[in-house]
């Protein structure tokens, strides 16, 4: 027998999982506190949790089948090359296994425009929800196209997603006049096709979840967004980001609840 310590209690070859997890520790475009050690900490968060869920009485890590790939080996300072490899990766575990569900672990929010390119071309059209403090929709930031706050309006423009934006409190002008002109709303009502989850953990309040990139007050409470999180998982969930995780220690809050997020979107969407 094997005495070793893996992110979850059981492990499935990636032919025969249900679920795939792999880190993107790129904060190359982050302009706050550094968010590459994200995926490690909310690795060391899932360790740690408890692994039954007495809502469903099973162990839902056991029955969710699940495959952890590592990290994206990204190029630092270089988008293009740090794209096609985040873009490769999850293309090359959907070719090898179509059916599973892709949890992938930031990074800075710019890391999402890679992972949706490969999943618009698996599922075609998508509707993306984005928990997020801030807009992400600005064309450029300071001269330059690609970055965390930029990829929503370049998945917009470039993948045809649309976006239901919730839990949203900051804004520029700039942002707050395109949203008028964009496909992006501020409810789950008809929420409908294919869905794509991205949580930038800022979405909650600072008081809860301090360690993120650039923390925003009067964010939601847990109850909140959970509560929001169960409608979401009603839907054809076919993937999902947790970025802007900016943990330097073990259990830190912000990775504590990254880690109870997969848990619940696991529970949730196997009860859909």
């Amino acid at each position: 027998m094997l005495y070793t310590s893996r992110t979850f209690p059981l492990e499935y070859p990636l032919a025969e999982a249900d679920v795939v997890l792999a880190g993107v520790p790129w904060d190359s475009t982050e302009i706050g506190k550094s968010v590459k050690h994200g995926p490690l900490f909310i690795r060391e968060a899932l360790k740690g949790l408890e692994g039954f869920d007495p809502e469903t009485g099973v162990h839902v890590f056991a029955q969710a089948k699940p495959c952890d790939l590592g990290d994206v080996e990204v190029v630092p300072g270089n988008w293009g090359l740090t794209k096609e490899r985040i873009t490769d990766t999850v293309r090359a575990a959907l070719v090898a296994n179509p059916t599973v569900f892709p949890i992938v672990l930031g990074g800075d929010h710019l890391i999402t425009l890679g992972i949706l390119e490969s999943l618009v071309a698996a599922h075609g059209k998508l509707t993306v929800v984005h928990f997020d403090a801030h807009r992400d929709l600005s064309p450029d930031w300071l001269g330059e196209p690609y970055a965390h706050i930029t990829w929503g309006y370049h998945a917009i423009k470039s993948l045809g997603v649309r976006l239901v934006q919730l839990g949203v409190r900051s804004s520029t002008e700039e942002e707050h006049a395109l949203i008028r002109e964009l496909p992006v709303t501020s409810s789950l009502a008809g929420l409908e096709g294919p869905v794509y989850l991205t949580v930038d953990l800022d979405v909650f309040d600072p008081g809860f979840a301090p360690e993120v990139g650039t923390p925003e007050p009067l964010g939601m409470s847990p109850p909140e967004f959970f509560a929001l999180l169960r409608q979401v998982c009603q839907h054809r969930l076919v993937g999902m980001d947790i970025v802007e995780c900016a943990a330097d220690r073990v259990n830190t809050p912000t990775a504590l609840l990254g880690a109870q997020i997969i848990k619940k979107v696991l529970v949730w969407r196997g009860k859909r």
